[in-house]
């Protein structure tokens, strides 16, 4: 099993991980420790237990107001998907209507032959 090493707020810490998860660690690693380094320069000297409960607290923040985000536009994408169905069923009816008015046009237009030309004469 690796173990990664890395820093957060200059101090030093190991975890062990499964083969292959090293690279996310790391970044993951170093995403708290940009968050840390942050908190640090805007509290000043803050034990590590406290830097690191208040990095928690904010990264489940983010995490939170992105669930939202997400369950939104799966709601809209959801919408979108039901519309994009409708337009295409109405498409297909039409497209059914349609034949049928070339079919019954056709129908029509062949059993509708004058034998001879008509001329019709309107007199007032």
């Amino acid at each position: 099993m690796p173990t990664v090493n890395f820093k957060i707020n200059s101090k030093n810490y190991s975890v062990d991980c499964g083969a292959g998860q090293e690279e996310q660690i790391l970044a993951i690693a170093e995403q708290i420790d940009n968050k840390a380094r942050s908190l640090s320069s805007m509290f000043g000297d803050v034990d590590s237990e406290t830097l690191l409960l208040m990095v928690c607290i904010l990264t489940f923040g983010d995490i939170s107001k992105a669930k939202t985000k997400i369950a939104s536009l799966e709601k809209q994408v959801s919408v979108l998907k039901e519309e994009a169905l409708d337009e295409n069923a109405l498409a297909n009816v039409l497209a059914q209507i349609t034949t049928k008015i070339k079919t019954l046009s056709a129908a029509f237009s062949s059993s509708n032959k004058p034998k001879q030309s008509t001329v019709i004469d309107f007199k007032f």
